[in-house]
């Protein structure tokens, strides 16, 4: 390949008119010569004017016209377009810090055995109100008890060799349409294949995107059922223990179990005290999610982390409820499967258009 650059600087933007230029110019502000590295936008569908705002900032743009892809198209298309021997994949809700970009070069060069290297959420996301607060520092939570781990890749910033991310087959375009887990199956696939992976704790973004609580439940609802019908929720807790879902998840058994004995225990003394039970019941979740309020605490305060209680309940009961159905889904219908128009053409032998997966 001709020109060839030290990166490539991915970001995949749809809709995102209210944070493009944040985004952006972060990437562009970032401590890198420029002509090191060629920024690739690939838009996906938006119907608002990002495509026209990347421009102002962009190497490249590229259109996605008709239905929206999703990111695992998405990001291939901008891979295959890419110069950079190394590719690097950035959110589009997430403002790249100066030292990143350049960071995960410089680990990529001094550890030849390391081909993949994703950076983790900071505790400071930019959106202030309470969903927000909450989500991006449960992710926060989630990731840093376990950085710097090995395997684990997620999906905010994720830089790649691009030889090694042609070699396994790229993004999965097959079962991965909405965003969800597809960084942390490229990172199972990656290891299988015997590629260096590794989540840094130093390297970070700061997340941008608000959250409502309606579309936190849906995201916890996604995936947790598509880790547990299409990833398995043991293989991948191995390789990708800071995946949010197993933060959530992880307690339900300890609690039901904790819960059930201080119920029988209270109701043998007190059979129609509702309040000694209902005390029994909450002091059994706080005991069971200690770290995690305690986190709060020391991240925002008691107040917050009082606010927080029933939230966080409300998620475990979602994550318990998705896991227990994306089990269900995979045992009666199997794993996800694309389109009927994907899979006509795959199945005369179509690899370039529309996306198929690529035989491994």
């Amino acid at each position: 390949m001709k020109n060839r650059l030290p990166l490539s600087a991915v970001v995949i933007v749809r809709d995102a008119a209210a944070t493009i230029d944040v985004a952006l110019g972060a990437v562009l502000a970032s401590d890198m010569p420029r002509e090191h590295y060629e920024l690739i936008v690939v838009d996906d569908a938006s119907s608002d004017v990002s495509p026209t705002i990347a421009a102002r900032y962009a190497d490249t743009v590229i259109r996605l016209t008709g239905a929206q892809s999703g990111p695992a198209y998405a990001r291939n298309r901008g891979a295959e377009m890419a110069r950079g021997d190394v590719v690097a994949f950035l959110d589009i809700d997430a403002i790249v810090q100066p030292r990143t970009l350049p960071g995960m070069l410089e680990m990529l060069a001094e550890h030849p055995g390391l081909d993949a290297i994703a950076a983790s959420h900071d505790d400071n996301p930019a959106a202030r109100n309470f969903a927000s607060q909450y989500w991006n520092l449960l992710v926060h939570f989630s990731e840093h008890r376990h950085t710097p781990l090995e395997g684990a890749l997620t999906s905010g910033c994720v830089a790649i060799r691009r030889s090694v991310l042609f070699s396994v087959g790229m993004y999965d375009e097959w079962r991965f349409g909405p965003p969800s887990l597809e960084s942390i199956e490229l990172g199972k696939r990656l290891t299988r294949a015997g590629s260096g992976v590794m989540l840094s704790g130093d390297l970070r973004i700061s997340p941008l995107r608000r959250w409502s609580l309606p579309e936190v439940c849906s995201e916890v609802w996604n995936r947790s059922s598509l880790l547990a019908r299409s990833l398995g929720y043991k293989r991948t807790r191995l390789i990708a223990p800071t995946e949010v879902v197993f933060t959530l998840s992880q307690f339900a058994a300890p609690v039901l179990a904790i819960v059930g004995a201080l119920l029988i225990f209270t109701a043998s003394f007190a059979p129609h005290s509702e309040m000694k039970v209902l005390a029994a019941a909450g002091a059994a979740i706080i005991v069971a999610n200690l770290g995690v309020y305690r986190f709060f605490v020391r991240e925002r305060g008691i107040a917050f982390t009082i606010a927080v209680l029933p939230v966080h309940v409300l998620m475990q009961c979602v994550a318990a409820v998705a896991l227990c159905a994306g089990r269900l889904m995979r045992d009666t219908v199997g794993d996800r499967l694309p389109d009927a128009a994907t899979q006509a053409y795959a199945e005369v032998g179509v690899e370039t258009w529309p996306p198929v997966r690529r035989v491994q």
